[in-house]
């Protein structure tokens, strides 16, 4: 495991530290299950890849989710997910949606979140 960057991620989020416990259990989950995974910190997001991205972590301060109270996770999916847990769902390019999720505990990482997840992984990584 990258200490390093699980540290850029979790410094990232900092300005939001009750939000921290969330982000901790949705990247060490992701790293249990997907070793191969990196972590990469941006300006804007924390993304996952394996080798390419799978998934974000960001915090909402525009746009349609602008007052949330939470982290938004963002998986990269081949179609649109019909679940009231979407906070919103965008098709950036045919066959491609981005649907994000309003997260504020870790309790919120359930079996059907990773299972999303991991179907994210599969279609952006052919893992």
């Amino acid at each position: 495991m990258d200490l390093e960057a699980l540290r850029l991620a979790e410094e990232f989020f900092s300005r939001k530290p009750e939000y921290l416990p969330v982000v901790r259990a949705f990247l060490l989950g992701a790293l249990e299950r997907w070793p191969g995974t990196e972590i990469v910190t941006q300006k804007s997001q924390v993304g996952l890849r394996d080798p390419r991205p799978y998934c974000a972590l960001w915090l909402p301060t525009h746009g349609g989710v602008k007052n949330r109270n939470c982290v938004m996770l963002s998986l990269f999916l081949p179609e649109r997910l019909d679940s009231p847990r979407v906070a919103a769902a965008a098709e950036p390019y045919p066959g491609r949606w981005t649907t994000h999720f309003c997260l504020t505990d870790p309790e919120e990482l359930d079996e059907e979140l990773w299972a999303w997840t991991a179907r994210a992984r599969r279609f952006r990584c052919g893992k």
